[in-house]
């Protein structure tokens, strides 16, 4: 199920045009038609889009990696007038070739490759997808180079194949998707100044309004200064500590007094008990003398 040599898919006649065209569709017309996008102008699939078998091996040619850098950056049309992100583009370029070369891919499986990953920087830049976004279009893309299916799709990437380059991407390109966004995503930076106004007039200064009694509140009844009055732990025992004591106060006085009380009780019974002895001893001596 995998294509070689250069054939190209039914209704797609090379890089920028549209797939299934027929004769009719150039025929001139009065109204001049808008010109289409560049994402519109994409061929129907991807294998020789951007790198053909002679670019590949003379790639492959190459004896350093400043060589194979310097020949991805020319034949991907890496054009960016930025230092920084024309590095970044090649360097991405060249780590998608350095694994197709580990996976001894083809050279048709490997300049599909190539044009995968870099449409979808360029779609995920200008659309500003999110992750699982740019990650569904990668999918798509895969998928469609996957699956023999004329014309919907074609066979270039085996089962084994999708497996691999899914984790790879995943591994590379989507771990450091926020820094491939935040390298080729437009930033607009505004600068904000006031002017003076009325040509320099200083703006009327009101004087502070004088404190009265009347506005003075109560802090202990903040609800934003509770914090500041809050008992303390050692506080909050203490107060726990007179509160038992007080509970304990009464019920000793209490016992105090029913003690008293019996104890007065006592007395009372021991007196008319001893004043009953004397009685009865005085009613026995009088009975003797008698």
């Amino acid at each position: 199920g995998t294509l070689r040599g250069r054939a190209e898919p039914m209704g797609y006649s090379g890089y920028g045009s549209y797939a299934n065209t027929t004769v009719s569709d150039f025929n001139m017309t009065k109204t001049m038609k808008p010109r289409p996008k560049p994402e519109d102008m994409r061929p129907l699939f991807l294998y020789w889009a951007d790198m053909s078998e002679a670019d590949l091996a003379t790639v492959a040619a190459a004896g350093t990696k400043a060589e194979i850098r310097q020949l991805l950056k020319e034949y991907m049309k890496v054009d960016q007038p930025d230092e920084l992100r024309a590095e970044v583009l090649t360097d991405m370029h060249y780590h998608n070739y350095s694994f197709c070369m580990s996976n001894s891919f083809p050279p048709e499986k490997t300049s599909t490759l190539l044009s995968i990953m870099k449409i979808l920087l360029e779609d995920s830049v200008r659309l500003r997808l999110e992750p699982e976004d740019s990650f569904q279009l990668f999918q798509d893309w895969l998928l469609k180079h996957a699956v023999e299916r004329p014309p919907r799709s074609v066979g270039i990437f085996s089962f084994d194949d999708v497996k691999s380059i899914v984790e790879y991407a995943t591994n590379s390109f989507f771990r450091h998707y926020r820094l491939y966004m935040y390298a080729f995503m437009t930033h607009c930076d505004v600068c904000l100044r006031v002017g003076e106004p009325l040509g320099g007039a200083k703006p009327l200064i009101l004087k502070p309004r004088a404190m009265t009694t009347e506005s003075e509140v109560d802090p202990t009844q903040q609800p934003e200064l509770a914090h500041l009055f809050r008992p303390s732990e050692q506080e909050q025992a203490e107060a726990e500590m007179r509160r038992l004591r007080s509970k304990q106060e009464p019920e000793d006085e209490r016992s105090a007094m029913i003690k008293q009380r019996v104890e007065e009780g006592v007395k009372r019974l021991m007196e008319d008990f001893e004043l009953k002895l004397k009685e009865q001893d005085e009613r026995f001596q009088t009975m003797l003398n008698g």
